[in-house]
């Protein structure tokens, strides 16, 4: 049992795990190894048996930890240079194999054997620049915790062009052993240990590898799926000082409050943690003053202050250029008005399959689609290059922008003036906006204490008017149109003879053409799937829109006119059918 100590990494059958007990069980005979497995569907509990708490497991998984005996069958470890040579000494000689001479015995392939053949597989490891080492039980010291240093001393002999390492899912249990192959690699630059699972981390604090180690020498680094902390995290990078890129997901961070993270870092991945607001991430300013990009996908993001205390003084760094907050738990349009304000330099979003686009809704209640999410994003964020890996073009944002004025609009048209306020609050881009296309006609509803079951608020009030009133005198123009009150009930029937009655021309001459106000879609073909356009990198494609006016021509039929407008007032354009023919619309 003196071989078996909390924090030791172990495999059996392929499954990783790391020991977190050694003890007796209450209720079971001998010892035993209270152990956390790093696919945590694996075990049986979380350290609990009986009621009582034996150790307690990183993981939040229910099932992570298990107890099995010391006497269970443990994989064998491997060392650096071992792994090595397993995995690609043994590619290299089969890739050349045709080349190769075979001696047959006995009607059996003889193996080559001699220093020919070490001299070969020798050159062809000299020559590896990109090294995955993966999930092959790795580790740089042996059963009594001593260092290999025979094996240690050979990797820069045997391997001295590795630039690209992957040291994920193994057995490493220190910093420092990773530090001891690293300082072997002169050339190594790009280090990936996702899914290592280090002791002791906090107690290492102190400890130092040195400016001139391997480590320091690393421009990119991933420390995915390791479980740390942001203090851990901290005291990991610390010996990382010179790095550029990291990659720091599914791990246990939820603020980096207590992580000072290297001013060298340009570009930050922070998937699948536990961060719920950007405030979460405010440290960055302070310690990251080159991050051009910030990586915060699928985690639960839904505000961007914990308090409005904090609202004013909050930025991240002017130098961040893309940002990613896909799969978040964004459900309204407050963090994405902010965003201009918290990141000035923002240019490229990313901000897909999040709660807010699945239940997009119009002034008016009615559901929008996805796309309409897209156009009113691209609306709010002026200086956005791209949106959703798809290139924002001109043309797009003017749709966008006109788009989402004419919205703006509907929602005041729909309120009571005394609320004006609040909605232009909600709307930082209104004034903006208005001064670059105009104010947006506003045909607010009265407020009334007339009974809904009155004569009164069974009426419509139409303003009717027409386009070629200049060349017909009886025709109203559009400065002074003709104000008409229907009953909604009246069918499409009834409402060309009471307009054409009051306008002295023959119904069927008539073409009534309601405008809404409202802004659609056109010409969406140059993008296939519009509707998905909260896709993935790979789905994302040019959005070619066209917008123009609502309308809804009034067809002569029996349907009421109440199904047309929502509202007291409708809007009416008056076309004749036979300067209609003559291209005089």
């Amino acid at each position: 049992m003196s071989s078996f100590y909390p924090g030791k990494r172990l495999s059996t059958k392929g499954e990783r795990c790391t020991v977190r007990y050694v003890g007796e069980v209450k209720g079971k005979q001998g010892q035993w190894l209270g152990v956390e497995w790093d696919d945590p569907t694996r075990g049986k509990h979380s350290g609990t048996h009986d009621g009582v708490d034996y150790f307690r497991c990183r993981s939040s998984h229910p099932t992570a930890g298990s107890f099995l005996r010391p006497s269970t069958t443990w994989d064998q470890s491997r060392t650096f240079l071992e792994a090595l040579r397993t995995k690609y000494a043994a590619i290299q000689a089969g890739e050349n194999a045709s080349d190769q001479v075979v001696i047959r015995i006995s009607g059996k392939d003889a193996e080559e054997v001699g220093f020919e053949k070490i001299a070969r597989q020798q050159a062809q490891l000299q020559n590896l620049h990109i090294v995955v080492l993966d999930d092959l039980l790795v580790k740089a010291y042996d059963e009594q915790n001593t260092t290999l240093e025979d094996n240690l001393e050979k990797i820069p002999e045997t391997c001295p062009n590795i630039t690209d390492l992957d040291l994920g899912r193994n057995l490493f249990e220190t910093l420092s052993e990773i530090s001891d192959i690293c300082n072997r690699l002169p050339k190594l630059k790009f280090l990936r240990l996702d899914a290592n699972r280090l002791r002791h981390v906090v107690e290492q604090e102190g400890s130092s590898h040195g400016e001139n180690t391997g480590l320091a020498r690393i421009a990119s680094a991933s420390l995915d799926h390791m479980l740390c902390t942001g203090k851990e995290l901290e005291i990991l990078l610390r010996s990382l000082p010179n790095v550029k890129e990291l990659s720091a997901s599914s791990n246990q961070l939820g603020s980096l409050d207590d992580c000072n993270l290297p001013n060298s870092l340009t570009s930050i991945t922070l998937e699948d943690n536990n961060f719920s607001s950007l405030e979460d991430v405010q440290h960055l300013r302070e310690c990251c003053p080159q991050l051009r990009t910030l990586n915060l996908k699928n985690n639960q993001i839904s505000r961007t202050f914990k308090d409005t205390q904090h609202k004013n003084n909050f930025k991240l760094p002017e130098t961040i250029t893309d940002v990613d907050l896909a799969y978040n738990n964004i459900t309204s349009w407050n963090i994405i008005n902010e965003l201009s304000t918290i990141l000035p330099g923002l240019k490229h979003l990313r901000i897909a399959h999040n709660p807010l686009f699945s239940s997009l809704r119009s002034a008016d209640n009615k559901p929008l689609t996805s796309a309409d999410g897209y156009m009113l994003t691209i609306a709010r964020l002026p200086r956005l290059e791209t949106l959703n890996y798809s290139k924002i073009t001109d043309k797009e944002r003017l749709n966008s922008e006109s788009y989402y004025l004419s919205q703006i609009g509907r929602e005041l048209s729909l309120s009571p003036k005394e609320k004006e306020k609040d909605i232009l609050s909600s709307h930082p881009r209104w004034k903006q906006l208005c001064e670059e296309y105009g104010e947006p006609r506003l045909e607010r509803q009265a407020e009334s204490n007339i009974d809904p079951n009155s004569l009164a608020a069974r009426l419509l009030e139409c303003s009717v008017y027409s386009p070629t009133a200049a060349g017909n005198a009886n025709l109203p123009d559009e400065q002074s149109p003709l104000i008409v009150e229907i009953p909604k009930s009246c069918s499409i029937y009834k409402v060309h003879g009471i307009i054409g009655r009051r306008l002295g021309v023959e119904p069927l001459q008539l073409r009534l053409v309601l405008e809404t106000g409202e802004k659609d879609r056109m010409d969406m073909a140059t993008w296939n799937g519009v509707e998905e356009w909260d896709s993935d990198e790979e789905d994302a494609e040019e959005v070619g829109e066209e917008w123009k006016e609502r309308e809804e021509e009034l067809v002569a039929g029996t349907r009421p006119l109440g199904t047309f407008v929502d509202g007291p007032k409708a809007r009416i354009r008056v076309e004749l059918k036979d300067q209609k023919k003559e291209g005089i619309i």
